[in-house]
C-alpha cells in the first residue's frame, strides 16, 4: 500500500482495489496507523473535497468510523484525532473497601451470619451487598482477593474436641524431651499409624469434552484392607498389612518388627492414643531396654507425619484404582507402600516444616 500522505489518482485507485478485498475492520490496525489515517482523512476532505464514502474506501474502514473522525475533528481539532492511552475501567472498590475486606476475611464466616466457616466468592458477594451496598460479579471478587495476596486453598481439618493447651504443652515440652532422649541414647524415632484402604477409590479429575462427564467404572463391593506403617525423619519406613482386627497383640507384633530393623539401636515410637496403643500390654514394652513408646495428644493427627503416608497413597498412588476385590486391593496397597519405602526423599518430605 502506498504512503497515505502521498495519495494521487493512481494511488487512490490502487488503494480502493486493495481495500475492497479487506474486511473493513479498523480494530485489526495498529493505533499508529489509525492515527495517521484520521489525520490524512481530514486533509483529503479539506484539500481535495473527497466524500466520506470515498475516504472509507481509500483506507478500508467503515463509513461510520470515518464520520466519527470528522465529528471529533470539528469538536477538538487535530489533537482530538491523535491516539490517547485508554483510561481503563474505574476500580469498583476503593482502598477503604479493601482494608475492610482484608480484616473481615480473618474472621470465620460464621461470625458474619453464614452457616459454614469457610469464605467463598458467594459469601463475599453477599457480604458486600449487606455491608457496603455494592454488587460485585464473581470475576471482580476473585481479582480483588488475589490483589490481597490470597489464594484458593483446601484447609486442613482440626477436631473440635482437641485440647489446645495439651497440644501446646506437647509441642513446647514433651517433643523437646523426646528429641533429647533420642540424642542421648543415639535412638531412632518413628511415627506410627494405621489406616483402612477402601475398595471404593478416590476419584480424581480428567480432561473431557465440555458437557460430557466422564465415567470411571469401580466395584460396588464394600470393604477394604487394613495397613500399618511407621516412618522416621531420616526416610526409613516399615509397614505391614493386617487381616485381623488391630488390637494390643497385633500392635506389639508390629512394634517388635520395627525394633528388629535396628538390632543395635534403641527405638522410640510415637503414636496416637487409640485403644490398642495405650493398652497395658503395649505400655509394658516401655520396660524393655531397647524400645520406648510415646503418645501425641488426643484428636491431634496433624502432629503425626505418618498421616501423610495414607494421604499420599489414597489421593496420589491409588487414586482411581481399579481393584475389584480385597485380594487385588491388597496387592495394590503393598505396591504403593513399597514405592514410598524405596523413596526416602519422599518420606523425608512428610517431615518438612514439622513443628517449625
Amino acid at each position: 500500500m502506498c504512503d497515505i500522505h502521498q495519495v494521487d489518482n493512481v494511488a487512490l485507485i490502487k488503494l480502493i482495489l486493495y481495500n475492497r478485498g479487506v474486511n473493513n475492520d479498523g480494530r485489526k490496525l495498529s493505533r499508529e496507523v489509525l492515527e495517521a489515517y484520521r489525520i490524512r482523512a481530514v486533509e483529503l476532505r479539506n484539500e481535495k473535497h473527497y466524500s466520506v464514502k470515498q475516504i472509507s474506501e481509500i483506507f478500508g474502514v467503515n463509513y461510520e468510523s470515518v464520520s466519527r473522525w470528522f465529528c471529533k475533528h470539528r469538536r477538538g481539532g487535530i489533537e482530538a484525532l491523535k491516539q490517547h492511552k485508554a483510561p481503563g475501567k474505574v476500580r469498583t472498590l476503593n482502598l477503604a473497601d479493601l482494608k475492610w475486606l482484608e480484616k473481615v476475611l480473618k474472621d470465620s464466616a460464621i461470625d458474619h451470619g453464614f452457616s459454614t466457616p469457610l469464605w467463598t466468592g458467594t459469601y463475599v458477594r453477599i457480604l458486600f451487598r449487606r455491608k457496603r451496598h455494592t454488587d460485585l460479579d464473581r470475576t471482580t471478587i476473585w481479582r480483588y482477593l488475589i490483589r490481597l495476596g490470597l489464594s484458593f486453598q483446601k484447609p486442613e481439618k482440626r477436631y473440635s474436641q482437641q485440647d489446645k493447651k495439651i497440644v501446646e504443652k506437647w509441642i513446647s515440652k514433651d517433643w523437646p524431651k523426646i528429641k533429647k532422649w533420642a540424642r542421648e541414647n543415639r535412638a531412632i524415632i518413628y511415627f506410627e499409624d494405621e489406616s483402612g484402604v477402601a475398595l471404593a477409590p478416590v476419584i480424581g479429575k480428567t480432561w473431557s469434552p465440555k458437557g460430557k462427564t466422564p465415567i470411571v467404572h469401580v466395584t460396588g463391593k464394600r470393604g477394604g484392607v487394613l495397613a500399618m506403617s511407621a516412618i522416621s525423619p531420616s526416610g526409613r519406613m516399615c509397614f505391614r498389612l493386617e487381616k485381623r482386627k488391630i488390637n494390643a497383640d497385633v500392635m506389639i507384633e508390629f512394634l517388635n518388627q520395627i525394633s528388629a530393623q535396628h538390632p543395635r539401636r534403641k527405638v522410640g515410637v510415637i503414636m496416637d492414643q487409640a485403644p490398642c496403643h495405650i493398652a497395658k500390654k503395649v505400655k509394658g514394652l516401655n520396660l524393655s531396654h531397647r524400645l520406648r513408646i510415646f503418645h501425641i495428644p488426643p484428636y491431634s493427627p496433624e502432629l503425626n507425619p505418618d498421616e501423610k503416608v495414607w494421604r499420599h497413597m489414597k489421593h496420589v498412588t491409588l487414586k482411581n484404582h481399579q481393584a475389584q476385590d480385597k485380594k487385588q486391593l491388597g496387592r495394590l496397597v503393598i505396591g504403593a507402600l513399597r514405592q514410598i519405602q524405596k523413596n526416602p526423599k519422599l518420606t523425608q518430605r512428610f517431615f518438612e516444616n514439622y513443628l517449625t
